[in-house]
Parts: structure tokens; C-alpha cells; sequence
């Protein structure tokens, strides 16, 4: 937190008002509430690796676990959603399935809960798959090119 804070002085003393802030884990972020001194607390959460979900929990995950736990952490901060996304391939993880179609169902359940708290942005990981990332299930977060968006992910809710 110690940069953060030098950071965002030197913007503030060039006159630069921006929020400043870091990404941890929700866990991480919950644990250790001197997380919370930043601008916002910006925190990863991919119900995936909970362990004990199914792709189509993402949003309950995400808004009846992360945000209410962040908020409690955090209290007055504006939360952000850094990461949350599925893999579509890679190792199962619990009750978790990396594939495609629970990458698809992750997404489209996402994008459905947060129709209902506009409070918190939520952004989902990521463009594209990285294939210099250590396993499959790392490597498979990318969305561009395998999901529809428009008639798929933001069907109606």
C-alpha cells in the first residue's frame, strides 16, 4: 500500500486527480483490510476456483459472496470486479468444468447479475486466450473468438 500511496501523492501534487488503486484477490483483499486504503478496492473473483461452484453460480458467486464480504472489508469504498471470467478447457477444479460451454454459461450469468447492482463494476478476464500462461485452465480465459457476444453472452436475461 506503501506505493499506492506514493503514487497517488506524486499524481495529486502534479495536479492528476485519477483514483489510484491495486488488484489483489477478494481473499486477499478480505484478509487483510489494510487493502482497502486505495482509492477503490479492486479485487479478482472467479467463482472457478472457489471449487464448490458450477459455472451457472458465477454471478451468485460474485454477488453474494465477493461483493458482500468486499463491502463488509472495505466499508465506503467503491468495489471493482478486476477479473472474473471461466476456462474453456483445462483441469475440472471441485464442481467446477472448464469448456466451452461453461466458459459461455459463466459469462452470460455474469453479465445477467449485474443487470441488478450497478453499484460495483465487474469486468470480465479475458480478451483472448494467453498460451504463454502455465496451464490450460490459465491459458483458456479468453473471450473474443470463441463466444458470441451480441446473440449468446448478452442474450436477455
Amino acid at each position: 500500500m506503501a506505493k499506492v500511496y506514493d503514487v497517488r501523492g506524486y499524481l495529486r501534487s502534479v495536479g492528476v486527480s485519477t483514483p489510484v488503486s491495486t488488484v489483489h484477490t477478494w481473499v486477499a483483499i478480505r484478509d487483510n483490510p489494510a487493502l482497502c486504503g486505495a482509492d477503490f478496492a479492486g479485487a479478482n473473483a472467479h467463482a472457478f476456483y472457489d471449487g464448490g461452484r458450477v459455472s451457472g453460480q458465477t454471478g451468485d458467486f460474485v454477488f453474494k459472496t465477493v461483493v458482500p464480504a468486499l463491502k463488509a472489508a472495505c466499508p465506503g469504498k467503491k468495489i471493482m470486479i478486476t477479473e472474473s471470467g471461466w476456462p474453456s478447457r483445462g483441469g475440472n477444479f471441485g464442481a467446477a468444468v472448464a469448456s466451452l460451454g461453461d466458459e459461455r454459461n459463466a459469462i452470460l450469468n455474469l453479465n445477467c447479475a449485474c443487470r441488478d447492482d450497478r453499484s460495483v463494476d465487474v469486468y470480465a478476464f479475458e480478451y483472448d486466450d494467453q498460451n504463454w500462461k502455465g496451464n490450460d485452465n490459465e491459458r483458456s480465459f479468453g473471450i473474443f473468438g470463441k463466444l458470441n457476444l451480441l446473440g449468446d453472452v448478452f442474450a436477455p436475461c
